[in-house]
């Protein structure tokens, strides 16, 4: 089994052929965690999210480690949203968030999420707040006070 080279032939595109070859590492060694979470990168890819759903909670049970394990839960967060999976998402999301708290995707997929559920008030706080605490931008920044102020208040009328 080369890794690698399934990699390089995923992030190359060829995804069939990509498919074709874990399939056949998967016969040899079904419960690898690191060939699953591969696998399951190149049903995402693929825009097979059922598929991907499957292949990233084999690898979490199988014992990722480290960023392996931070990738495949914001993927399966990610790809549960897709398929309208929501409360699903937001449990992954929330184990990423808790696990890997200075991740910051994991909140902007998170805040999307709450979106779904028809949290739009949190949601748009998360991601001003991650806006706020990431930008380099000179034009947020100068308002910076302001927007955090409003941020958790944008529903309030100021007379």
């Amino acid at each position: 089994m080369n890794l690698k080279k399934l990699r390089q032939i995923r992030q190359n595109g060829q995804v069939e052929e990509a498919r074709e070859l874990a399939s056949s590492y998967l016969e040899n060694d079904p419960d690898h965690p690191q060939l699953l979470l591969e696998t399951a990168f190149i049903y995402d890819q693929s825009d097979m999210e059922p598929q991907a759903i499957t292949y990233y909670k084999q690898a979490l049970e199988n014992g990722l480690e480290d960023n392996d394990r931070r990738n495949a839960l914001l993927s399966l967060g990610s790809s549960y949203r897709a398929v309208g999976l929501y409360e699903n998402a937001r449990e992954t999301l929330e184990v990423g968030m808790s696990e890997y708290p200075d991740y910051n995707a994991f909140y902007i997929f998170f805040a999307m999420t709450l979106y779904n559920l028809g949290d739009s008030d949190l949601a748009m706080e998360i991601l001003m707040t991650k806006l706020l605490e990431t930008t380099d931008d000179e034009s947020i920044q100068a308002y910076k006070k302001a927007l955090a102020f409003y941020a958790s208040r944008l529903d309030e009328v100021f007379n």
